[in-house]
């Protein structure tokens, strides 16, 4: 993964972390959306000037948003899952619940 990527991965990251939508962001560091939906697929870089937009935006340091060994958040995770499994078929799901069982087992 390279920079760009790296640096879109993270962003969409911080923004999901804020319950913000790509149009309220965009909005909010006045750019457009698609300016932004191609920062955060790594198709494009920011400037110097946005990245510190949406530091101060996202209510973060400088340095954080080029923390890219940051994990996503438990709620995040959680809410992940629980949006998604109800699309696995039975097979899948079968081995998602082994595989949780496995690893809840004291």
């Amino acid at each position: 993964m390279d920079l760009k990527q790296s640096f879109g991965k993270r962003l969409k990251e911080l923004r999901k972390n804020k319950k913000m939508t790509q149009f309220e962001l965009a909005e909010a560091v006045e750019i457009d959306e698609k300016h932004l939906s191609h920062i955060e697929t790594g198709r494009s870089f920011p400037k110097a000037a946005l990245i510190e937009k949406f530091a101060e935006t996202l209510g973060v340091d400088l340095d954080s948003m080029f923390d890219f060994s940051a994990k996503i958040n438990r709620k995040l995770m959680i809410e992940t899952i629980s949006k998604n499994v109800d699309k696995l078929p039975d097979s899948k799901l079968e081995k998602m619940y082994n595989l949780i069982l496995k690893y809840t087992k004291e």
